[in-house]
């Protein structure tokens, strides 16, 4: 049985936590003092201490309804502790296994969402790594357990096949010859891009791709604000 209490000095939050088996411990309690009460009113002098400083009356004939109370509360706590906290533990360690085999690629997602904003290009294995990132727990085999962890992973799923169904018609190896490397360098729309292939000015070409690259900052802020959130999660839980 142990309870923990922590100060972010940088943010400045309090946290708590508790081991499961506090539960138990304070269940026994609640229910080992209700046992007692059938046995007599143990509960009485303290209640007459208490009450009787403020002139309120205790009736010894109301130790079966403290009994009944201890007991109900202590039972509850208990199943709380049985049916919910544990089944959650249980999900949790699966979700930990689950990741363990198969560990998100953050710093490479991180980095395909900064080369798209900065660059409005990226190579084609961090693209591997953006499209394996976002199916990575789709299957039924390798689903998350958790329910906030799995809602927190389909939002991103969902942004980032938005992103990657825009960024798939838009972006084009650039340059066109390079060479035996087998990483590609695609990028947004070169043919509407006065600084990569676009041969001499139009007015037209330039303003569609000011509406793409919006586009693509708006698509991007949003999987990454997703993928964010996923991430903290797994942190918070200790899974990477």
């Amino acid at each position: 049985m142990s309870i923990h209490i922590s100060h972010d000095q940088k943010s400045g939050r309090w946290s708590f936590s508790y081991s499961r088996h506090l539960f138990v411990a304070v269940g026994m309690v609640f229910l080992a003092g209700g046992i007692a009460a059938l046995a007599g009113p143990w509960w009485l002098p303290i209640a007459t201490f208490v009450f009787g400083k403020i002139d309120v009356k205790i009736d010894s004939s109301a130790n079966y309804w403290v009994a009944a109370i201890l007991i109900v509360v202590g039972l509850s706590i208990l199943a709380f502790k049985f049916l919910v906290l544990d089944k959650w533990a249980h999900r949790l360690a699966i979700d930990k296994e689950t990741i363990a085999r198969s560990p998100p690629a953050v710093q490479e997602v991180k980095r395909y969402f900064d080369d798209l904003l900065d660059d409005h290009s990226y190579r084609s294995s961090f693209d591997t790594h953006f499209y394996r990132a976002y199916n990575q727990f789709s299957d039924a085999s390798n689903a998350l357990q958790d329910t906030k962890t799995a809602a927190l992973f389909n939002t991103f799923a969902t942004d980032a096949r938005a992103l990657h169904h825009f960024v798939a018609p838009n972006f084009f190896v650039f340059p066109d010859n390079q060479g035996p490397n087998p990483d590609y360098r695609y990028c947004l729309a070169p043919h509407m891009n006065i600084d990569r292939d676009m041969v001499s000015y139009d007015a037209k070409k330039v303003a569609r791709y000011d509406e793409l690259k919006r586009e693509l900052a708006e698509r991007v802020a949003q999987a990454r604000q997703s993928y964010d959130a996923f991430v903290r999660r797994l942190k918070k839980l200790g899974h990477i």
